[in-house]
């Protein structure tokens, strides 16, 4: 009995540990993907506005998110037009179940950035 008793907590709290640690990669794999995916909706509005491609691209990462709140920046090169750069970051803030070694709450961000594609059909 006197065992269990010293062995029980230190096993619930290495468990606590991985399920946090579990759950702080799933929203760190879900905040890369959803600045993958701005960024990919990004490039496809090549010559619109700065403005534009935000709102397009704050919806896709939100889409890619599933729910979880994420605020994602654009900045453009040369005014988005094709051939040059978007870099669009998405940040988002993990709030641990468990806080005893790491704090209530880790921030995280992404940052991709791709070339804007040439959007005319063209023949």
């Amino acid at each position: 009995m006197v065992e269990f008793a010293l062995v029980v907590p230190v096993f619930l709290l290495i468990l606590c540990g991985i399920l946090d640690f579990g759950f702080l990669l799933y929203s760190r794999m879900t905040v890369i993907s959803a600045a993958r995916e701005g960024a990919r909706a990004a490039t496809l509005m090549a010559g619109e506005s700065v403005g534009a491609i935000q709102g397009r691209a704050q919806a896709e990462a939100n889409a890619a998110a599933g729910g979880m709140p994420v605020t994602t920046s654009v900045t453009c090169e040369n005014s988005c037009k094709p051939g040059f750069s978007v870099t669009v970051t998405v940040t988002n803030t993990h709030r641990m179940f468990f806080p005893l070694l790491f704090g209530t709450s880790i921030p995280m961000s992404s940052t991709v950035q791709m070339v804007m594609e040439e959007t005319g059909t063209g023949s």
